[in-house]
């Protein structure tokens, strides 16, 4: 994977799937940008995380379940600063929680996130960590659909780094 592009990897491992797709935002696409399963590549993951680490900005980094969760570890490992894992819902038993990791008010985040087409995702964990007094500076996403979340996310002060805009994948 070193020196091959991230834009050539995802092609020529079908990670670029044309049909119709319901997206997370609810939006239907012809296409579909398949990270989750390129990241359980080591030697992707690993490349992915290096190329990511240099823009994580914050003391902790974030992540939501499920598909982000190897890019938050091989970040994590990469720079050696500690990982939330953020619940899309907050757990039913046990200890309740809504994410696994440990905070201290005030922190500054960076999230990392593996697509992100209109940002409602990514803007729900950060609502939650907001509530808990917690700041996220940055997003760090693998790959942009640029359908609106830069925008969405700028919007609350948040800036989107994309290592790959969709742009190239197309």
């Amino acid at each position: 994977m070193t020196g091959m592009s991230i834009e050539k990897f995802l092609l020529d491992n079908g990670n670029i799937k044309f049909g119709k797709f319901k997206l997370a935002s609810g939006k239907e696409s012809d296409y579909y940008v398949d990270v989750k399963s390129a990241l359980l590549n080591p030697l992707f993951l690993k490349e992915i995380s290096k190329r990511a680490a240099p823009f994580i900005t914050g003391e902790r980094i974030a992540c939501v379940e499920l598909g982000a969760v190897p890019l938050g570890v091989g970040v994590s490992l990469e720079t050696g600063k500690e990982l939330i894992i953020i619940r899309k819902e907050k757990k039913e038993h046990g200890l309740e929680k809504l994410f696994e990791g440990k905070v201290e008010m005030g922190e500054t985040i960076t999230f990392v996130e593996d697509v992100t087409t209109t940002g409602g995702t990514i803007l729900k964990a950060i609502t939650k960590l907001n509530e808990m007094h917690l700041r996220t500076d940055r997003v760090v996403v693998v790959v942009d659909r640029k359908e609106g979340a830069r925008e969405a996310l700028e919007y609350e002060g948040v800036e989107l780094i994309s290592l790959v805009d969709i742009d190239k994948l197309r």
